[in-house]
Parts: structure tokens; C-alpha cells; sequence
């Protein structure tokens, strides 16, 4: 991280702005940092999270300039989700890298010249202070706000709140007929899981986990009592307990990446609890679904990609139902 003291970044940032900014229309905007002034139409928006956030700014057409990344094996840098998603990448949009979500490059951002800069809880608090030098810096936290509210949200803040508004109440149209195809779901179960692509760990949801646990709990499946039952939203789960997440689905996901086909996330469930398959109702009857990385992530795109497949997974189609 190219963390710079704090009177340094304001002087780099006054040299950098060698061509006078023309005034901008401000209003009040409370985030989970406090309360600050931002551009009414932000025209040069730096994300501090790719898959979070620049991901669902760049699909309400919000000018990003500036991203947080990911950086792979071969030291290639890249958006998370970006072309499973949207098609999108550095190499492919005027969207310029500034670093990790918690190793940002602040000079990078400081060149951008943005007018706005939105991160998250999981950015340094440190660094978000730093970047107040810059531009406002909102802290966005997703994890309270849940996938929709976070949506809603950042279109809020980038002023599309009206595109936004349109395409959520159709996709909520939507559920509602997917609800018509495939009948009473309060009596179908779902579990939502994630599975590491070594074997290492897995996870499992009661809330969250992307599109797909929004797209569950749109539609109203149940949850079996183990997960229903967990006080934290997400839990590391044992091999040795994986019989109670038994279900009439159960889905999981893999990255379409080298290390995270739908083959190696199937052998990493193998890895992690041998025989799995067999000790699982679900996964017997050909109802263990493995999802693509599109419905784990938090866009538009995601949760009308996972209406999509639950649909065509559950709707018209006899299952066996788990009896517990």
C-alpha cells in the first residue's frame, strides 16, 4: 500500500490539478464514516472495491475512473467478476487500476482527480482518512445494508436512483412470476454454500452470499433448522456436520477459473468430507446445483442471472423432496 502522510497528498493533489475544476452542484449525504458534501452528479468516481462496487456503478452507468482489483498467479491485475459479469475489464474500459482493496495506490488515485471515492468496512480507516485529502470518501457498509440497500444505496449517491428504481421492480415483477411457476416455495428448502476450490473450508449462509441468497430469500424457500438456527449470517461449517445442511437444493458455485471449474469444486466437496454426495438427499437426487460466479457477486446482472437458473433448476420439474 503507498500510504503517504496526509499534508503530502493534499500539495500532490493541488499540483495535480493543473486545469481548474469547474464548480459542482453539492448536497448532505450520510455514510457509515459520517456526513459530507458530495457532487450531485459525481463525474469522476474512484471505487475502492471491484467486485462491491465498481461492478454495479459501471452497470448503473456511473462514470468510474478508478478501481480497486485483483491480482493473479502471473501477476496480471483484474477485475473481480468483471468479465463472467459485465464483459469488462481494465484492458477493455477507460477504468484504471489503483490497487487492491487493502493495498491502494494513493498517488494512483490522487492522478485520477476524482470528484467522488466510495469504499467499504473492509478498507483501512486509515487510508480512507487519507483519501479525504482527495475527494469525499464514503464508506459504504454493505454487510449491514444487505445486497439491495447496498444497490439502491450507490445509485443514490452517483445520482441513478431512477435507473436503478426501474430495472429492481422488474426483476421483483419477475420473482413474482418465477413464484407462480414453481408453486408454494415456503414448503422447499435451500441451502447456500461456498466451497474454497483446495477442500479447505466450506461455508455456508443464512443471509447474504451475493445475488443467489437474495434471489432464495425473494422467492421465500425455507432453510433447514440448522442454518436457520445460526446466529452469525455466515458459519464455517465441520465435515462432520454436513449431514444438517441436507435440503431440497443445495447450491454452490464455481468461478469459471482454471482453479474453480464445476469439476474441481465438486472433488474440493469430495476433499473436504469424503462420500459427501452419498450423505446428502440433495446431492443423490441430482439436486445439488453448482451456480457460476455471476449469481455470488452484488449486481443487477447477478440477481436477474439467479432468478434465471433457480428458476430453471426448481420451476416445472419433480423433485424428491428431503424429509428430515
Amino acid at each position: 500500500m503507498r500510504f503517504i502522510p496526509i499534508l503530502a497528498a493534499a500539495a500532490m493533489v493541488a499540483a495535480l490539478l493543473v486545469h481548474p475544476a469547474i464548480a459542482q452542484e453539492t448536497r448532505s449525504f450520510t455514510a457509515a464514516n459520517g456526513t459530507f458534501d458530495i457532487p450531485v452528479e459525481p463525474q469522476r468516481i474512484v471505487a475502492l472495491n471491484d467486485q462491491i462496487i465498481a461492478l454495479p456503478l459501471y452497470e448503473l452507468g456511473a462514470p468510474v475512473v478508478g478501481s480497486a482489483g485483483r491480482t493473479d498467479a502471473d501477476g496480471n491485475v483484474f477485475m473481480r467478476g468483471g468479465m463472467d459479469t459485465l464483459g469488462i475489464d481494465y484492458a477493455n474500459t477507460d477504468i484504471e487500476y489503483v490497487g487492491g482493496f487493502n493495498s491502494l495506490d494513493i498517488e494512483a488515485i490522487a492522478a485520477l482527480q476524482p470528484d467522488l471515492i466510495i469504499g467499504g468496512t473492509y478498507n483501512d480507516p486509515a487510508v480512507i482518512e487519507q483519501l479525504q485529502t482527495i475527494a469525499p470518501t464514503l464508506v459504504i457498509d454493505n454487510g449491514s445494508l444487505g445486497l439491495v440497500d447496498t444497490l439502491k444505496t450507490l445509485a443514490d449517491v452517483t445520482g441513478k436512483s431512477g435507473d436503478f428504481d426501474t430495472r429492481y421492480q422488474r426483476y421483483l415483477d419477475n420473482v413474482e412470476r418465477t413464484k407462480t411457476f414453481i408453486g408454494d416455495t415456503s414448503i422447499i428448502s435451500a441451502t447456500k454454500t461456498f466451497m474454497f476450490p483446495a477442500g479447505e473450508e466450506l461455508w455456508v449462509y443464512r443471509t447474504g452470499l451475493g445475488a443467489i441468497g437474495q434471489v432464495l430469500s425473494d422467492l421465500g424457500f425455507t432453510q433447514p433448522e440448522a442454518v436457520a438456527s445460526l446466529e452469525a449470517n455466515q458459519a464455517s461449517w465441520s465435515a462432520e456436520l454436513i449431514e444438517q445442511l441436507d435440503a431440497d437444493f443445495i447450491f454452490g458455485f464455481y468461478r469459471q477459473q482454471p482453479d474453480a471449474t464445476p469439476e474441481a469444486i465438486f472433488a474440493a466437496y469430495e476433499t473436504f468430507a469424503p462420500g459427501w454426495c452419498q450423505a446428502l438427499t440433495a446431492c443423490r437426487n441430482g439436486q445439488f446445483v453448482l451456480l457460476p460466479g455471476p449469481t455470488f457477486g452484488s449486481t443487477m446482472t447477478g440477481l436477474e442471472l439467479a432468478l434465471e437458473l433457480v428458476e430453471s433448476h426448481v420451476a416445472g420439474r419433480s423433485f424428491t423432496p428431503f424429509a428430515e
